[in-house]
């Protein structure tokens, strides 16, 4: 994978990857720094610990220090196609 996402990397998770670009969908999505990938549910998933959360637009820290388990990149999804909800960004 090109843009592959490693212990270490600051990151963006979005509910709804999807619709991240859709200017009338308010974003939702994780930001945080990956700790680790498990194997979690049968499948490996990116452990992020939170350092704030966007939720229909709306930012809150309530979190931060929590972990969050979304799918690794690249994961076969239940709905159909692969998962690719984690982008990295800027430290």
């Amino acid at each position: 994978m090109v843009n592959e996402i490693k212990v270490g990397d600051r990151v963006r998770s979005y509910d709804f990857p999807e619709t991240k670009d859709d200017p009338s969908r308010p974003p939702c999505y994780v930001e945080g720094v990956v700790v680790g990938i498990v194997n979690w549910e049968g499948c490996d998933r990116y452990e992020i610990e939170c350092t704030k959360r966007i939720v229909c637009g709306v930012e809150s820290t309530d979190e931060a220090g929590t972990s969050f388990f979304p799918p690794v990149n690249g994961t076969r999804s239940i709905f159909g196609g692969v998962t690719k909800g984690v982008e990295k960004i800027a430290a």
